[in-house]
């Protein structure tokens, strides 16, 4: 028996709560207020001690080891205490890994790791194995393993705040799908933020699979070779890096064609999906191909439901397409969406800013036909993309309420794209509000669709 003390009170809590009370251990759980009334309910109805409240360094008296969840800094003083104290401080993560014996796979990146799980899980389900996606998803694999039923194998998303307070994870295979500043708030520097990252490859003992970007980035911060076989997806025309061992995922964007000798005989597997999910699939589909080749997991792409918010088309306007891309919280998932478009955009651009630049929009400049900033971040975005000649407002709604009068001033119909490359929290609660709102605003103004 141990006793553990869990730092914050929401859903990944509650999992770790339940799979350490099972083993009879001592556990108390502490939030400086109550934020997740629901899982507090469950967590007190479990049976372990809850303290809500100011979190003073008497909490860690008697304590063996502390679980903390992934959002809260690791500079707050009661964890300063516990490593001062020498304590061992783990994840909600390592909680469910140390008692899951099937298949681990991680996925991590800036952007594109949310799809990427959901392609690989669904893509192995097809295969025939029970896989569950989980992590930074939204559902802790604690709560998934607590509940009893146990897959063969957990496909996890993975923060870099969750790998921050991570022990070695084992697992099978990783894939890295991309990455660009982000949360230095958190990690200071942007060799930081890559290498927390990059601490998931380094556990890995079967496959590794990334672009060609993210090894160039390795490279640039001298990052360790891990000793895993690394699966280099590169794209059309670019040559493979000399990087540790491996093999080349070739990815031709305008046939929509996967080759790779990873795939069986360097076979091709046409795609035909958007550039923009192009290499997420071509990601998922090695790897599901790596732990059980199967000639139904392509078949599947089929059937697989996107995401809502990441580069959704919702519609048309005037007989042009309509993308509501809310998911977009920095300037390279925006990068991602103007890549994807044939035609010149309206480019909806705003929120809570991050403190990155914008100015690496101005290479797509051709691909954005009217520039509409909004929120927050706007007068930083009107400085850095000024050329562009901006048309500015206030909040989100407002830009919304003048997007009408915009369209009909111009000659020819035009694609609209909401791709916001910022953060909601200056005017909504996370993407997925944003994304709703922008949706029900903008529905009322599409064109019918055909039965």
């Amino acid at each position: 028996m141990k006793r553990y003390l869990i730092v914050g009170a929401g859903r990944s809590a509650l999992g770790a709560c339940k799979l350490l009370l099972r083993e009879n251990n001592v556990v108390t759980i502490s939030d400086i207020e109550e934020k997740f009334p629901l899982a507090l309910a469950e967590i007190r109805s479990s049976g372990a001690k809850v303290v809500i409240g100011p979190q003073g360094p008497e909490l860690l008296d008697n304590i063996d080891c502390i679980v903390v969840s992934p959002g809260l800094s690791p500079k707050i003083p009661l964890l300063l205490e516990a490593k001062k104290r020498g304590l061992r401080i783990l994840s909600e993560i390592d909680i469910a890994l140390e008692r899951f014996h099937g298949l681990v796979l991680g996925v991590t990146g800036t952007n594109g790791k949310s799809t990427t799980t959901l392609l690989l899980a669904h893509f192995l389900k097809a295969s025939g194995l029970a896989a569950e996606a989980s992590g930074n998803i939204g559902i802790a694999p604690s709560l998934i393993l607590s509940s009893g039923q146990i897959p063969d194998v957990l496909v996890l998303e993975l923060s870099s705040y969750q790998l921050d307070y991570s022990a070695r994870l084992p697992n099978r295979v990783s894939l890295f799908m991309s990455f660009a500043p982000d949360h230095m708030e958190r990690h200071g520097t942007l060799e930081a933020y890559f290498l927390a990252k990059w601490k998931l490859l380094m556990a890995t003992d079967g496959l590794i699979v990334m672009p060609r970007k993210i090894i160039e980035f390795a490279k640039r911060f001298h990052a360790p070779v891990p000793a895993a076989q690394i699966a280099q997806i590169v794209m059309n025309e670019e040559e493979p890096l000399e990087f540790g061992t491996g093999h080349t995922v070739r990815v031709h964007t305008r046939d929509g064609i996967i080759q790779s000798d990873l795939l069986g005989g360097d076979r091709q597997f046409p795609m035909p999906l958007e550039i923009h999910n192009q290499l997420n699939a071509a990601a998922a589909l090695v790897a599901a191909h790596f732990i059980r080749p199967n000639a139904k997991v392509l078949e599947s792409l089929f059937s697989f439901q996107w995401l809502p918010y990441r580069f959704q088309k919702i519609g048309t306007l005037k007989g042009e397409s309509v993308y509501n891309d809310s998911k977009s919280t920095n300037v390279e998932s925006t990068e991602i969406a103007l890549r994807s478009l044939e035609k010149p955009c309206i480019l909806l651009l705003g929120g809570a800013p991050k403190g990155e630049s914008y100015a690496p929009l101005l290479a797509l400049s051709p691909k954005i036909h009217k520039l509409v900033t909004f929120g927050a971040a706007g007068p930083q975005i009107d400085s850095d993309l000024a050329v562009l000649n901006p048309l500015s407002f206030k909040t989100l709604k407002d830009a919304l309420k003048a997007l009408p009068d915009l369209m009909s001033s111009l000659e020819h119909p035009t694609p609209l794209v909401f791709s916001p490359a910022n953060a909601s929290f200056d005017e909504f609660n996370n993407f997925e509000e944003r994304g709703l709102f922008f949706s029900s605003a903008i529905n009322p103004l599409l064109d019918p669709q055909k039965s």
